[in-house]
């Protein structure tokens, strides 16, 4: 049976940029001739509209490449609370059921080549809490068994973030393809150059590429981006280290 490629972006903290990578790193691979398709399986924050509740990150991946789903083949759990996961679910009524979730990336992976899936915030974010515990999103990876891409960010305090970040990732046994740094500057100063040297000496993670800072998120003007974006995204690396460690799941 088929089963497309998958991997799991996180990063070192909410709004650093992680549906921007996964919109941008699907479209990227799609122009790359790859059946690409992104998931959103947990979403908070949903914006009301009429009867409706939209998933942002959603409709932000549907806004800069065509995709042949609606929103809930691409986002299993919409909540509008814009809190975390845990307790948006607590305050809606929501029961998250990580099977579920496993199941429809199960469906995306026959389907497609590729499937980027978007975490919501960072690896230590509760995704429900029960009387057997609490069910993490680092639990959520391990289910899916997925190596994760960490998008983190050049600016001061990104050295303590994504260490801590890529520690409590492997100290969980979950693979670390690299890292990609979000809002670089056309011209980094030293030490925005000299956080990225350090995150990578530190973690001993490749650094698999850098996305600029972004002020128009008009669709148009990022499809126009994507031509740079391929210059600037060594996705060569990204797909060599995705199927060693694919081999290792195994």
């Amino acid at each position: 049976m088929k089963q497309g490629h998958a991997l799991f972006v996180t990063g070192t903290d909410t709004g650093v940029g992680k549906t921007m990578i996964t919109g941008c790193l699907t479209a990227l691979l799609a122009s790359c001739d790859y059946n690409a398709v992104p998931y959103k399986p947990v979403q908070s924050g949903g914006i009301r509209m009429g009867d409706t509740l939209v998933a942002e990150d959603v409709a932000f991946y549907q806004s800069i490449h065509p995709l042949p789903y609606g929103q809930d083949e691409l986002c299993t759990y919409c909540m509008e609370p814009a809190v975390s996961p845990h307790l948006a679910a607590q305050q809606t009524g929501v029961f998250i059921d990580p099977e579920c979730i496993v199941r429809q990336l199960q469906v995306l992976r026959k389907n497609h080549d590729f499937v980027v899936v978007e975490g919501a915030g960072g690896l230590a974010v509760p995704l429900y809490e029960s009387e057997q515990g609490i069910y993490m999103t680092d639990d959520l990876i391990t289910r899916l068994n997925l190596p994760i891409l960490l998008v983190t960010h050049p600016g001061l305090g990104t050295i303590n973030h994504t260490v801590l970040t890529a520690k409590y990732a492997q100290a969980r046994g979950i693979p670390i393809l690299g890292f990609i740094v979000n809002h670089m500057p056309q011209q980094p100063n030293s030490m925005e150059r000299d956080n990225v040297r350090m995150i990578s000496k530190l973690t001993g993670l490749p650094m698999l590429g850098s996305f600029p800072q972004v002020t128009d998120t008009v669709p148009e003007v990022l499809s126009l981006q994507l031509d740079e974006l391929r210059k600037q995204i060594n996705l060569e690396l990204l797909l060599e280290r995705l199927k060693q460690i694919e081999t290792r799941l195994l």
